[in-house]
């Protein structure tokens, strides 16, 4: 459920990413909860 929700808001970043941007609009993903350290996210499986 974490994977499915996750490439959601990613695909919804990227949907809602303005058109005059140019370049890479995401340049990396990570996960955390609040109190743990992140976990750093291939960002090519990712967007995908």
């Amino acid at each position: 459920k974490i994977a499915e929700n996750s490439q959601e808001l990613i695909n919804a970043i990227i949907k809602l990413k303005p058109s005059s941007s140019k370049g890479t609009y995401v340049k990396g993903v990570s996960m955390a909860s609040s109190m743990s350290p992140g976990i750093a996210i291939d960002t090519k499986t990712v967007l995908n």
